[in-house]
């Protein structure tokens, strides 16, 4: 098993990752305008490269950007483009009560056995009418099998994957309420492609023809208020 600090060290971006960090993008800026005009303040949560939260940053001048992650590598690499980058466990964050308008992840929460402390502590410094952006991987896809084949010796060690309804039942279980869910990359065919070949193109087939059958799902949240 890698470090992550070793990981970060070493990370190079590929053009397969370049287009899922860009439709990643689009997703987080929908909501990001739904929010409207006024000055908004953004979190990536376990940010490592930080390559969506610098997309924000250098696209919008509506938004204060924030980053946090325990990797000091990570930190250090990020400290010059996001300065309010802060290293912690993302199950207890240094940040007051209801503090940001949209928090975002990737690739975070799958490697939690439990997950109920991240979303219970996301769910904490999320403002009442903010969402809670969530990229994971999805259970039916080339990815789901490329780890299988690594027989529980995946290099970033104990990772899980999510069906649609799994991830549903689990929001709604720890206080939100689910605006949507959607998935990138149907079966991972089109990543698959980029990755094998070294290129990036707009895929014909965006859609998959089971819920759980993506490369990765997105569930945007929005926590559920006590009446």
């Amino acid at each position: 098993m890698i470090t992550w600090d070793a990981y970060w060290k070493k990370y190079s971006i590929s053009k397969a990752e370049k287009w899922l960090i860009l439709e990643r993008d689009k997703i987080i800026n929908t909501y990001l305008d739904e929010l409207g005009s006024s000055k908004k303040e953004v979190i990536e949560v376990g940010c490592g490269y930080g390559s969506n939260i610098k997309l924000i940053k250098e696209n919008r001048d509506d938004v204060r950007c924030y980053a946090l992650d325990n990797s000091d590598v990570a930190i250090e690499l990020i400290k010059e483009e996001i300065p309010d980058a802060f290293l912690s466990d993302c199950r207890n964050t240094p940040f007051r009560n209801n503090r940001f308008d949209v928090i975002f992840s990737a690739g975070l929460m799958e490697h939690f056995r439990d997950e109920r402390p991240f979303l219970r502590e996301m769910k904490r410094i999320l403002k009442p009418n903010g969402y809670l952006i969530t990229f994971v991987p999805a259970r039916y896809s080339l990815w789901e099998l490329y780890q299988l084949l690594h027989f529980g010796m995946w290099k970033h060690g104990y990772e899980k994957s999510y069906t649609y309804s799994g991830l549903k039942s689990l929001s709604i279980d720890n206080g939100f309420r689910v605006v949507k869910i959607s998935g990138i990359d149907p079966f991972s065919i089109n990543g698959f492609i980029m990755k094998l070949f070294n290129i990036t193109f707009s895929p014909v087939t965006k859609k998959s023809l089971t819920k759980s059958g993506y490369t990765e799902f997105c569930v945007v949240a929005k926590k559920r208020l006590c009446t």
